[in-house]
């Protein structure tokens, strides 16, 4: 269920991205208030970062529409790094950033 101040919450943000050009130079305590609006939580370390890219590869794995091994070669990485992301959509505990390339 959306927040009831999630305008409000992406105003923030918009703001703080505006100001310091990228959320990954926003200082620590600004970023500690933001994390204490009601519709914003901190992404703690078991997390997983995966690309809008990998995602969808990963999706196509895990719908059966392509083998672990091709998306492996095509992703660059191992077999096990993408059991580790599968398990991590599986259980709902990744975040999605923009891929470098984009």
């Amino acid at each position: 269920m959306a927040s009831k101040n999630w305008l409000k919450e992406l105003e923030a943000i918009h703001k703080l991205e505006a100001r310091y050009g990228s959320m990954d130079n926003v200082p620590p305590s600004k970023l500690a208030n933001l994390h204490k609006m009601p519709g914003i939580k901190p992404v703690s370390g078991d997390y997983t970062e995966i690309t809008r890219t990998q995602y969808n590869a990963i999706k196509l794995v895990m719908k059966g529409k392509q083998g672990k091994t091709r998306t492996s070669r095509e992703l660059k990485h191992s077999n096990a790094w993408l059991d580790n992301r599968i398990r991590a959509i599986d259980e709902n505990k990744y975040y999605i950033t923009e891929d470098k390339d984009a």
